[in-house]
């Protein structure tokens, strides 16, 4: 099998794959823009095979299909990094969220107490 024939399928079980989940409502919409985006860039890639071999040489990769897989790498790993902002952001939510219900406690079992 040829390794761009490999990476379109792939691509496309991916877009199929987040097709799916947006559709069944599992994944969220913001995730499934970026999935989305993905695939059909490694779709791109996969049949344009003169784009992605001249991209290839560009970053100085002598295999062209390596360059594909670089690609979809690099999106992991920037999604990664979104992902982990966005369990920081919502990490100190949850901390004040934490925070001012036991205060709410805290005020009301005082209020009982002074009745």
């Amino acid at each position: 099998m040829n390794i761009y024939i490999y990476c379109l399928l792939l691509s496309m079980g991916f877009l199929m794959g987040a097709l799916y989940f947006v559709k069944k409502r599992v994944l969220n919409f913001n995730y499934s823009i970026f999935w989305i985006s993905i695939s059909l860039i490694l779709v791109i890639l996969s049949l344009n095979v003169r784009f992605t071999e001249s991209m290839a040489r560009a970053v100085g990769i002598s295999y062209a299909p390596a360059f594909l897989f670089l690609t979809g790498i690099v999106f992991v790993l920037v999604l990664i990094f979104y992902l982990n902002l966005t369990i920081s952001k919502m990490q100190r939510e949850l901390t004040l969220l934490t925070q001012e219900i036991g205060i709410i406690k805290s005020s009301s079992s005082e209020g009982e107490t002074n009745k």
